[in-house]
């Protein structure tokens, strides 16, 4: 195999195909490379770790057609070293080279026959708009668990609501939900439990890394790579299968195993109404918190809100430290209330709000709250309060 690319599409395909590499001990070697191969002008790289796997496709000029499977990390570590311009790779034997400019380097590679035989990634079946899935993901999966106890919440459930597709993410301690209306995408009463590693690779894609003003703008452009209604807009490829399903974004393609089981019923979680709503500016509610929770040292230690007509009293006492407190002006509407929470939680859903205003919707000190958007009713963050004395 022997191609010439340049270094930063070809630093691209690497990095983004080695995100799906295996970085825990495995009993074959090759699950630490990616493979690349090359057919014409035609360069193709996969990373995988079986759970997850990722093809990334770019042009290059190809001289030899041929398969090797090389250590992803080094290798995108070296070639991203390199002078800007052409770098030529060829493999023979157990051994790849790297050259561009005055730079030579030569990697021991793995076995082509120790890297899993993978299917070809199926075809888009459907497809969900690029800024309204970049907008959902960056604000449910920070609610996934990260902890592997307890596999199902390590998931984001994507599921048919309404006439669109509702994203739901919770760790028991807070609940993210997001509603993308108008999409096809599931129909019925289809449902899919997609691991949150899989969508937090998702959202470090070019696409799904702009945000909805940027896709907006490219699709006034004509940029788009789907017509929509007379109009080109980004579109994100979906193909769901029995096991497992592919994200398609331009020459990238992101397949996950779907995780297996029932998931929780959220909706029982979520109040029948507020008797309290707090309107408060996002900013200024952001800024506070931050500077409050400078005096948090562990987990254990919450923030409590005070709220009354006029604003809301932020206070953290923390025993080995010292205390902080400030106060916020605010529209609050209800009986006045103290109520406690994680800080890193309540900042987490603050920061996951669109728009320049937050509405905090109560129900008294002890049952659920949610952080939602003034204007927007779309996204709505649940968070259990905490126990204070």
């Amino acid at each position: 195999m022997k191609f010439r690319c340049e270094r930063d599409s070809l630093v691209e395909v690497l990095s983004i195909a080695g995100r799906a590499v295996s970085t825990r001990t495995s009993t074959s070697m090759a699950l630490g490379g990616v493979r690349i191969e090359t057919t014409g002008n035609h360069l193709a790289v996969v990373g995988t770790d079986l759970d997850l796997t990722v093809h990334a496709s770019t042009e290059a000029i190809g001289i030899t057609d041929g398969v090797c499977v090389a250590p992803a990390k080094l290798l995108a570590d070296i070639v991203r070293s390199l002078e800007p311009g052409a770098v030529t790779i060829e493999s023979e034997g157990d051994k790849v080279e790297i050259g561009a400019s005055r730079s030579r380097f030569s990697l021991r590679t793995f076995p082509v026959d120790d890297f899993p035989s993978l299917p070809e990634p199926p075809q888009p079946a459907t497809f969900l708009p690029a800024a309204s899935l970049a907008s959902a993901l960056r604000q449910v999966v920070r609610a996934a668990s990260g902890d592997d106890a307890r596999p199902l919440l390590t998931g984001v459930l994507l599921a048919a609501e309404g006439d669109g597709v509702r994203l739901v993410a919770t760790d028991s301690y807070r609940l993210a939900m997001r509603d993308i209306d108008g999409s096809d995408a599931l129909t019925d009463s289809a449902q899919i439990l997609v691991p949150a590693r899989a969508l937090a690779e998702l959202q470090k894609l070019p696409v799904l890394g702009m945000t909805s003003k940027d896709v907006t703008a490219a699709s006034a452009a004509g940029d788009g790579e789907d017509q929509v209604a007379g109009k080109d807009v980004p579109t994100i490829g979906l193909s769901v299968g029995e096991h497992d399903v592919t994200f398609t974004v331009g020459s990238v393609k992101v397949s996950t195993r779907l995780l297996d089981g029932s998931y929780p019923d959220y909706r029982q979680l979520i109040p029948a109404e507020y008797p309290n709503r707090l309107h408060v500016g996002k900013d200024s509610l952001l800024d506070a918190l931050r500077r409050v929770r400078l005096l948090v040292r562990d987990n254990t230690t919450p923030v409590r809100l005070a709220m009354r007509q006029a604003g809301v009293d932020l206070t953290v006492v923390s025993q080995e430290v010292g205390d902080a407190s400030e106060t916020v002006d605010a529209d609050f509407e209800g009986t006045d209330l103290t109520i406690a929470f994680n800080p890193t939680y309540l900042i987490d859903g603050v920061e996951a709000v669109s728009g320049d205003e937050v509405v905090l919707e109560t129900v008294d000190a002890t049952k659920p709250a949610t952080v939602r958007a003034a204007e927007e009713t779309n996204f709505r963050y649940l968070l259990m309060p905490v126990r204070v004395s």
